[in-house]
């Protein structure tokens, strides 16, 4: 009996020691949640279409929503069974170097009346440009196939989008390391790489899938698809 009080004082005295430890080892203590007993795990579920979705967070996605409307691919935002990259505000006007917005590396020009000289200028709105070039940008970004961290493979990955052109293909792969993640893009040539989510693994209504980015993606080369 003396043998087993003495085992329980030791472990308790020890507790302490491990904690302080796992903080001291970079291990931090897992945040509680909201248990799913049905699903298992926290729910990733939103119940609405990944257009819904947009409009429904116009704090963020803004600008994706106006581009929608003057493209008016609406309805290619209601698809089941595709992948959407939804990318944020501060994909299209992010004025920070390091951000590389689309507004920032695709100025438009006109002639000052004064001086006969052109002027570049960053636009404030996807409405500036042609109305093709916003829908080939729009469905660049929805992938064919609904894809997510249970079913991306580990090696570099081109795979096909909606959009028209030959070489409408996006790069996804798992990056596995002490935070996995999704990287989208990461070739050689890409105007910025090492793209990640800010959230990932969204599930809506229709059946798609939906990762929301701060970036925007770029559409490779024949040769940089072509690249080993």
């Amino acid at each position: 009996m003396k043998l087993k009080y003495y085992k329980i004082t030791l472990v308790l005295l020890a507790l302490p020691f491990l904690f302080t430890s796992c903080e001291l080892l970079g291990l931090d203590y897992q945040d509680s949640y909201d248990y799913d007993y049905d699903a298992g795990m926290p729910s990733n579920k939103i119940d609405m279409s990944a257009f819904e979705f947009i409009q429904s967070r116009t704090d963020i996605f803004s600008l994706l929503g106006e581009a929608i409307l003057y493209a008016g691919v609406e309805n290619e935002f209601k698809r089941s069974g595709v992948t959407y990259l939804l990318p944020t505000n501060t994909a299209f006007n992010s004025e920070t170097s390091t951000d590389l917005s689309y507004f920032q590396t695709h100025q438009l020009t006109y002639i000052d009346d004064e001086t006969g000289e052109p002027v570049s200028y960053a636009p404030i709105s996807m409405t500036a440009y042609p109305k093709e070039q916003v829908k080939e940008f729009l469905l660049y970004h929805i992938v064919q196939g609904k894809y997510t961290f249970t079913n991306l493979p580990a090696e570099s990955t081109w795979f096909e989008t909606i959009a028209s052109a030959d070489t409408a293909k996006v790069n996804m792969y798992l990056l596995k390391d002490r935070d996995p993640n999704i990287a989208f893009n990461n070739f050689n040539g890409h105007y910025k790489s090492s793209i990640k989510p800010r959230t990932s693994n969204l599930y809506n209504s229709d059946g798609s899938y939906m990762h929301v980015l701060d970036s925007w993606l770029d559409r490779p080369t024949k040769e940089q698809l072509n690249m080993k």
